[in-house]
């Protein structure tokens, strides 16, 4: 009965200890959560801009939407040449399909 008795003061000890060691790291992180120094955001000195810093950055905006339509367009056309390739080329098909082909078939 005595080793039960010294293994449980035993166990209840170094459980003691564990939560004394635990509640010390806590207060430690704690302490040092409070004590840190502030920091203060900081913003990053710009110069401003010229005219012609302005003037350039317009410019090449207006470039950018000019290239966009001028591709905008070269697509519509080629795809508008090549729609009507392929309907040429299915109108020929049928045709020949039906007139051409049908006579050869007679003789």
């Amino acid at each position: 009965m005595t080793s039960n008795d010294e293994t449980n003061r035993e166990l209840q000890r170094k459980e003691q200890e564990l939560k004394k060691r635990e509640q010390a790291l806590r207060l430690r992180e704690l302490e040092a959560e409070i004590n840190q120094p502030p920091l203060h955001q900081t913003v990053k000195h710009e110069q401003p801009e010229g005219k012609l810093q302005r003037w350039s950055r317009k410019m090449l905006l207006v470039g950018k939407f000019l290239a966009f339509v001028v591709t905008a367009y070269v697509v519509v056309r080629i795809s508008t040449i090549i729609a009507g390739i392929m309907i040429v080329s299915v109108i020929g098909f049928i045709g020949y399909k039906i007139f051409l082909e049908g006579d050869r078939t007679k003789r």
